[in-house]
């Protein structure tokens, strides 16, 4: 695969998805906007409509990036189509999507924690080099942090947090 044939497939995959996305987002804004009242119809919208643009994404011969269709299509439900919930299903819609939410997160980590385990079973033990990876990583996300405050510090301060170093 050359440099041209791998900027064409990122192209592909990340605009792509991003116009997807966007279509995906008027697609569920107009059906939403149909449904009026009734709270049922929203929710199984809002799901299945997300669940079918992941679909067309990736397994179908567009082949562009699920993820990032379905992070475009919240953008303009954020901003355009949350108008056309009706009132009355906002909350139910937003509950729904927490728990699906938390369930995906569950699910996600239980499954690392099923491979970490099958891992940690191969080899029986744990060295001391896995310690003093453990200690590596803790200092350098503490690094990461302190940089990430000290780089947002200003705006931070502007919006009036008023932090202080302490």
């Amino acid at each position: 695969m050359t440099k041209g044939d791998m900027f064409l497939k990122f192209l592909r995959l990340s605009g792509g998805g991003v116009i997807l996305g966007l279509f995906g987002g008027w697609i569920m804004a107009f059906t939403i906007s149909r449904i009026k009242y009734n709270q049922v119809l929203e929710i199984n919208a809002t799901v299945a409509i997300s669940y079918m643009l992941f679909y067309v994404a990736e397994y179908t011969s567009l082949h562009v990036s699920g993820i990032i269709s379905i992070v475009v299509m919240g953008l303009y439900m954020t901003n355009i189509g949350k108008t056309k919930i009706s009132s009355g299903s906002t909350h139910a819609v937003h509950h729904v999507w927490s728990y699906i939410g938390f369930v995906a997160e569950t699910v996600i980590f239980i499954v690392s924690g099923i491979i970490m385990g099958e891992r940690a079973a191969e080899d029986n033990e744990i060295k001391f080099e896995d310690y003093m990876k453990l200690l590596g990583i803790y200092v350098v996300l503490h690094f990461i942090r302190f940089f990430c405050i000290m780089l947002f510090w200003p705006c931070l301060r502007k919006m009036g947090y008023g932090m202080t170093f302490k």
